[in-house]
């Protein structure tokens, strides 16, 4: 039977921490050399992000291997790392202002319509939960349209000068003009 001592808890941490470090390098890799439109990538970013603000354990991974399984052309890396940022470490704050925003949403639109709001604790936090969900999704949306459309901006110049530069060590008549 093997012994469990400190050098082999901390050498199964950096094994695991090993681990996670080339995952996210891969991750990485993926969606940085990803070929896909800007607007793909920045709607399977978004998807990822208002999926994992779901509040209830376990549902979002349900959901997020559904969805994964079910649009398999879909980006992964942005998906997962939509997934990532918006975890419950995140969330946390947000999912503690879900009453008070519900709320708010549920007064104003009782004072601009016949609507009378209702004092139910639970209409306020879905109401508020939806409400930050989408605006969190929106923002996601837009900053990361903006930063992909950015990135493959810069590198689609870079890229045709590396294969241009190729091309003319490679020619038997001399550069390209």
């Amino acid at each position: 039977m093997k012994a469990i001592n400190s050098n082999t808890i901390i050498a199964y941490a950096t094994q695991q921490a090993s681990r996670l470090r080339d995952e996210a390098r891969r991750n990485w890799r993926e969606m940085v050399e990803a070929e896909a439109p800007a607007g793909t990538m920045a709607t399977a970013f978004t998807v990822g992000t208002v999926i994992s603000t779901i509040p209830v354990p376990l549902v979002d991974m349900a959901l997020a291997a559904y969805v994964t399984r079910r649009y398999e052309e879909m980006p992964r890396a942005p998906f997962l790392t939509g997934m990532a940022v918006a975890n419950n470490l995140v969330m946390a704050p947000l999912y503690a202002a879900t009453p008070k925003v519900g709320g708010m949403a549920l007064y104003w639109l009782a004072t601009h319509t016949p609507v009378t709001a209702p004092e139910a604790v639970l209409l306020r936090i879905i109401v508020g939960y939806l409400l930050i969900a989408l605006g969190f999704g929106l923002a996601a949306f837009v900053l990361s349209a903006t930063g992909f459309r950015g990135y493959q901006a810069v590198r689609r110049p870079q890229a045709a000068g590396a294969s241009l530069e190729m091309v003319e060590e490679s020619s038997l008549v001399g550069p390209v003009s």
